[in-house]
Parts: C-alpha cells; sequence; structure tokens
C-alpha cells in the first residue's frame, strides 16, 4: 500500500510539473508591436488606396497591439494611419502562431531569442486580396 501511494504522489509530481512547463514556456504578448510590411495588394484594401491591378506596395507601417492574453488565447488590434482592425489569435509552444482580423488571417511564428514576431498576411476576397510578411518588433 505504501509502495502504491509513492507512485501515486510521484505521478502527481510528474503531472504538476508538466502543467507547470507548459504554462511557463508561453510568452507574454502583451504590448505594441510594430512592422512596415512589404505587401502586394489588388481592389480596395482598408490600409492603403485602391488598386485596380496588383500593385507591390514599398511598405506600410503597422501597430499590433495585444490588450489581452490566457494562455495560448490573445486579442487586440492591428493598425495603420488609415485603418483599425480587432485580432483575435493563438500560440502553440513552440512559438507558432494563429490570428485573424476583420477579413484576413495571419500565420506566423514568435522567436524567443529575439522577441521577434514573424507574420504572414493573407486577405482573400473579390473586393481586395493581399499577402504581405512582416518582422514585428516589441515596442520598448
Amino acid at each position: 500500500m505504501k509502495r502504491i501511494m509513492i507512485l501515486l504522489v510521484a505521478a502527481l509530481c510528474l503531472c504538476l510539473g508538466a502543467i507547470t512547463a507548459r504554462a511557463g514556456g508561453l510568452p507574454d504578448l502583451k504590448g505594441d508591436w510594430t512592422c512596415v510590411s512589404k505587401p502586394v495588394v489588388m481592389g480596395k484594401p482598408g490600409h492603403r488606396e485602391p488598386a485596380t491591378s496588383p500593385v507591390f506596395s514599398e511598405g506600410v507601417a503597422f501597430t499590433l497591439r495585444i490588450t489581452a492574453q490566457d494562455g495560448e488565447r490573445f486579442y487586440g488590434e492591428r493598425f495603420s494611419a488609415k485603418h483599425k482592425e480587432t485580432v483575435l489569435g493563438m500560440i502553440d509552444e513552440d512559438g507558432t502562431m494563429t490570428l485573424v482580423d476583420d477579413d484576413g488571417i495571419f500565420i506566423g511564428s514568435y522567436d524567443k531569442a529575439t522577441d521577434r514576431l514573424k507574420l504572414r498576411y493573407m486577405e482573400p476576397g473579390k473586393d481586395s486580396k493581399v499577402v504581405s510578411v512582416g518582422i514585428y518588433t516589441r515596442k520598448k
């Protein structure tokens, strides 16, 4: 009986350790992150002038403001000088990120060593199409 109790306590300690390690592995993403993206756009995207054919943009300055985080889930807003959208997202333990805004999706990653986000944005649609990549750095 004593042996079974020791094994149960050991198993419980291992489980608690795994839960603590998992929770500690996620970064605190709250705050402002900035980038200048270099998109290719067509149609009527909200952050730049409309284009009837594909256009390689010189870059648009964005801020990603993450206002709340609960474990791997977070939300906030992403904005430029012309437009603002709500953003919902998730981050995995390995840094993989998935986000959505009002009309598009982001797929990317968090690099713990550099404290940077690399996000690829895709906005498919009949009225506007956008593909972009941005390296977001945390505003201090």
